[in-house]
């Protein structure tokens, strides 16, 4: 029986992904190391990848939409853990997958968003009414004061004393008018700081993995582009990693024993770096990391001690006791040199999973 450690990640998915529908290439393993250049490697992951697409819309005779073709990409690929679990627990229901199904999903979260947004700007535009009109009103008491000492002026040589009465009444009533419009801006100014605070929640939640708190997939690529724009001449190094056989946890206890090995490895390995290494979560059991101002060896040297201190741990299930055991990562490492660099790690991850997993390969530059 082949080793599941020379199965590269893109052919442990496909296997996956096969293995529901009893397909016959559901156990077939390949020990073969890739070869060929980079782009063409790439091809052939992305080839599975299309397979495996095509496999789920035909199993379920879903329509071959652009909405079936999104979720199931998310799903397959494990771009978007939100997606994806939604799919997943579709699958677990028994009910399968139908377009009706992949609509809803592919509409949940874009919905949720933006009915948030939608009601943040509608509150924030609202404010911004209630200040504009606030100082209007501010603005017509100034006129109108100002408007009434001017006729008091001219009545000041003919009547004094009722002259500076009525003027102490004005001012008196202007006074209290400003009052009421710094009350009405004072609590208008709250609601806006409140709303400031709900975007900012909102935004949080756009860029941060749900699951482990970690900065998203679109948050990592966002701040990896901008380090390769920027005009900092720091080095940087880019790393994929991905932990070793973590189907089996899934398999043999279940997803939210997976969860929260997920949710461990993530502060595990954000306690045993650097504060200012970015570390996110990229897509199911694949995490990506940035480390800025650091050369090759730097990196390397940083990423294996919290390697090597993670395989000597061992993990327990909480609800039954049972031992769940180590749990290791391969990584792919590469230099920041432009926009191949992830490309350049994913190729690293996958020898260091094909060379015997729990390890960190260098990408060749």
């Amino acid at each position: 029986m082949t080793s599941s450690s020379s199965i590269p990640v893109a052919a442990r998915r496909r296997r996956r992904v096969l293995g529901w529908f009893g397909a016959e290439d559901a156990t077939a393993e390949t020990t073969a190391p890739a070869t060929g250049t980079v782009a063409q490697q790439r091809a052939t992951v992305f080839r599975r990848l299309f397979d495996d697409i095509g496999t789920l819309i035909f199993s379920h005779a879903l329509t071959p939409s652009p909405c079936a073709y999104g979720v199931l990409h998310a799903y397959v690929s494990g771009e978007d853990p939100g997606t994806g679990a939604a799919v997943a627990e579709q699958l677990r229901s028994g009910q399968g997958l139908t377009d009706a199904s992949l609509a809803r999903i592919a509409a949940r979260d874009d919905e949720a968003q933006a009915g948030a947004l939608s009601r943040i700007a509608d509150a924030l535009e609202e404010r911004i009414g209630d200040c504009l009109a606030a100082v209007g009103e501010s603005r017509g008491t100034a006129e109108t004061f100002g408007n009434a000492l001017h006729v008091e002026a001219g009545r000041l040589s003919s009547d004094p004393k009722g002259t500076i009465s009525r003027i102490i009444g004005l001012t008196e009533a202007a006074v209290a008018a400003a009052r009421l419009v710094e009350g009405q801006l004072h609590h208008a100014r709250e609601e806006a700081d409140a709303l400031r605070n709900e975007l900012h929640r909102a935004r949080q939640a756009a860029e941060h993995d749900h699951l482990t708190g970690l900065p998203n997939r679109r948050n990592f690529e966002q701040r990896l582009r901008e380090s390769i724009g920027g005009t900092d001449e720091t080095a940087a190094v880019v790393a994929l990693i991905d932990i070793d056989d973590f189907k089996q946890v899934n398999d043999r206890f279940g997803h939210p024993a997976g969860d929260r090995v997920l949710r461990f490895f993530a502060a595990f390995v954000r306690a045993g770096l650097p504060r200012d290494v970015l570390l996110a979560r990229y897509g199911g059991e694949e995490f990506a990391l940035l480390f800025k101002g650091m050369s090759l060896d730097q990196a390397v040297a940083a990423l294996d001690t919290v390697r090597e201190r993670l395989a000597q741990r061992s993990l327990v299930h909480q609800d039954s006791g049972e031992l769940i055991g180590h749990i290791t990562f391969s990584a792919g490492i590469a230099m920041v040199a432009g926009e191949e660099a992830l490309t350049a790690a994913d190729t690293a991850l996958y020898a260091a999973k094909n060379r015997g997993k729990n390890q960190i390969a260098r990408a060749d530059r």
